[in-house]
């Protein structure tokens, strides 16, 4: 990669290696009261120049745009971070944040797991909606690049944000991708991160209509929210010379438990194509980019061991081998 910095904050780096267990880990180790939700939900809403401000911030090469004419998608902007939100799925297709080294603070994890405000009741995920025995409330956004603020934490947790994602994918490849993200922000400086979701459960290669859609079965026995088949994560970063340089991975949502180094393997192994992902998800994911964008098929380095997954838990291991009702 060309686009580095010199030196590596190794105050963050320690962080990061000892800190990421604490954070990620969806085991609710704490909950936020009835006011902060209250003083979360305020910043949620936006003025029209502050929605301008972060998808500037957050999106310097354009939103995502559907290829084709589409209906119930929406647009949720936070300060920290874009939801490009599909009503009729409930779960977000995609996510873009800007993550730098200063928004990797020292805020714990809040399990602040919420309805967000902003959306009617007929087209929102709740908490309700996951009490189910197979899968995780899984981050397209992590909390853990949020840990500035308490509010940008609690913000992470709004059910916009939330898709179903197994145990095994949530707390082991997809957590692990997720802390090498974090220390790419460290080590080479600011970065772009579209994460979202994939559904090809046929695999034909194009997204599948919301109709053909696996959902979930919540204890009510509603079926609301649909199970996405795969994950991507596209990171960006603009090099020295003001080249654009991107690395895209491509993961299916299965029960897939790997560790460290093999799990490192594993995200090497499903490095893909931008152009593949767009086709899969029928979005333009960065329709201002120069066209002479540098495409890696490697991994890129990072410092430090391999982080370690967190899917060998109890919960996981009680998942093991659950099938879709």
């Amino acid at each position: 990669m060309t686009a580095r910095k010199i030196f590596v904050h190794i105050s963050l780096l320690v962080m990061l290696l000892v800190g990421s267990a604490v954070t990620a880990l969806p085991a609710a180790a704490a909950t936020c009261t009835a006011a902060e939700r209250h003083e979360a939900d305020k910043w949620l809403w936006l003025s029209q120049a502050d929605k301008n401000a972060s998808i500037a911030r957050n999106l310097p090469w354009g939103a995502p745009a559907p290829t084709e004419p589409v209906s119930g998608e929406r647009q949720l902007v936070q300060q920290d971070y874009v939801i490009g939100y599909d009503t009729a799925l409930r779960v977000p297709l995609w996510t873009a944040e800007r993550v730098t080294a200063s928004k990797l603070g020292k805020v714990s994890r809040s399990n602040c797991f919420r309805k967000d405000v902003r959306l009617k009741s007929a087209d929102a995920s709740t908490p309700s909606d996951y009490s189910e025995p197979i899968f995780d409330q899984g981050h397209v956004t992590p909390s853990a690049d949020m840990t500035m603020s308490a509010i940008a934490v609690d913000n992470s947790f709004i059910m916009s944000n939330m898709t179903p994602q197994f145990c095994q994918f949530n707390r082991g490849v997809w957590q692990i991708l997720e802390e090498i993200v974090r220390r790419w922000a460290v080590e080479y400086g600011t970065i772009y991160v579209v994460s979202g979701s994939i559904f090809d459960r046929d695999g034909n290669g194009v997204r599948d209509p919301d109709e053909a859609a696996l959902r979930m079965t919540s204890n009510n026995q509603k079926k609301r929210v649909a199970i996405p088949s795969a994950f991507f994560k596209i990171v960006a970063l603009k090099d020295a010379d003001g080249k654009v340089e991107t690395l895209s991975i491509l993961l299916p949502n299965d029960q897939t438990d790997l560790d460290r180094a093999e799990a490192v393997a594993y995200l090497g192994q499903h490095i893909t194509s931008l152009a593949h992902i767009e086709q899969l998800t029928g979005l333009d994911l960065l329709p201002n980019a120069p066209v002479a964008l540098v495409e890696h098929v490697a991994l890129w380095p990072f410092t430090g061991a391999p982080p370690r997954s967190l899917a060998r838990g109890a919960q996981c291991a009680a998942t093991a081998g659950a099938v879709i009702p």
